[in-house]
């Protein structure tokens, strides 16, 4: 029994040694991959910057100018208006009388200048046939022009009148969206207090702050791609509409307004846009191919970086900036001669051994050929 129990433990002794043995070699063998020195490309100049979606215009408030009772409000928030569009009406009996009571007045001061009308050409003739004293000619002039003055006073008031008759309606002054409702039926409606809130979207706006630094790359007219992180990043075009000429004392960044293009209303107002602001020079940028990049634990971006000496390969942290064309921009953290791995990332670590399958030149661009940045 004894001898078995010897002879069953040398065997597995062997066989874990045979075991161990293979699993050593096999972690021992490098690993293929493929290797690219990055590509030096031009790339048009680019600000980024980010900001929140606006209306071109100041919202425009719409009162009532008389107070009245609210008896009809036709729109609600969200509500899209035309010009001219029914908004609310007030209760307009007391403005309708007030018409009525002004018709009456007019009426009476025309039938009184017709009086004194009368009376004052057959008192011109008899003082033209000096057979009245100037005196009294005076007079009867002078009632003639009061009551002249009583029926256009008269008038005045009829027409006031009816205008708040017509103000006890309100109508939408612009084309655009109902932002903002304050007013109910049933409600007290005090003249000059905002009872809606209307905001124009086509065109629309996105306002954004450019820091001193890049304020000197734009102009007015320059192309803009405006990104809305809300709508799974779909981009719309815009241009440069206006720059501010003095820097927010507490941000010290410049006002800028991109004006965009906005029929289908997809632009709501205080979304948050991501504007990339291209500039009229370019610049160099390095590029490795969208494979290359990886993610540590922290999820910082990294690529493996080749060392032939070694044969081994260790990350390194970069900072990726736009795509162009097929590629991706490495703004910071590589060298244009180091080797990386852009094939078989798969498993790689710090200090992993690899064997290069396939070593690719830099990509060099063609003279003058165009390079395409994300969004162009």
């Amino acid at each position: 029994m004894r001898l078995q129990i010897a002879v069953l433990a040398s065997v597995l002794l062997v066989l874990t040694g045979c075991s161990r043995h293979k699993v050593e070699t096999q972690a021992s063998q490098p690993v293929p991959v493929q290797l690219r020195k990055p590509t030096l490309v031009d790339r048009p100049e680019i600000v980024d910057v980010s900001g929140s979606v606006t209306s071109p215009d100041a919202p425009s408030d719409v009162p009532f100018l008389v107070s009245g009772r609210v008896t009809r409000v036709a729109v609600h928030e969200g509500d899209f208006v035309h010009k001219g569009q029914l908004l609310a009406a007030l209760e307009a009996t007391d403005y309708q009388l007030a018409v009525n009571g002004a018709d009456a007045q007019v009426a009476a001061a025309k039938v009184a200048l017709d009086r004194a009308e009368d009376e004052y050409k057959r008192m011109k003739m008899l003082f033209d046939a000096k057979s009245l004293a100037p005196n009294d000619f005076r007079k009867f002039e002078a009632t003639w022009q009061s009551a002249k003055e009583q029926l256009n006073q008269a008038v005045a008031s009829e027409k006031t009148a009816r205008k708040h008759v017509s103000d006890a309606t309100l109508v939408a002054p612009v084309t655009g969206y109902i932002s903002r409702r304050g007013v109910e039926p049933g409600n007290m409606a005090v003249a000059g207090n905002p009872a809606f809130q209307i905001v124009t979207l086509d065109p629309a706006e996105v306002l954004v702050g450019v820091p001193e630094t890049d304020i000197h790359l734009l102009r007015l007219g320059q192309p803009a791609e405006v990104e809305i992180p809300a709508m799974s990043g779909a981009a719309f075009s815009g241009t440069v509409r206006e720059i501010n000429v003095a820097a927010d004392s507490t941000t010290r960044t410049y006002s800028t307004r991109i004006r965009v293009p906005n029929p289908q209303h997809q632009l709501r107002i205080g979304m948050v846009a991501e504007v990339h602001i291209k500039g009229d020079h370019t610049t160099k940028a390095l590029t490795l191919p969208g494979s290359a990049i990886a993610h540590d634990q922290q999820g910082a971006t990294l690529v493996f970086v080749y060392y032939p000496e070694q044969k081994r390969v260790f990350s390194k942290r970069v900072e990726v900036g736009r795509v162009i064309w097929q590629d991706v921009e490495i703004r910071s953290g590589l060298g244009a001669d180091e080797e990386v791995v852009i094939g078989g990332l798969q498993g790689l670590r710090d200090g992993t051994q690899v064997e290069p399958s396939a070593t690719l030149p830099p990509q060099i661009p063609v003279s003058g050929a165009h390079h395409k940045v994300d969004g162009e």
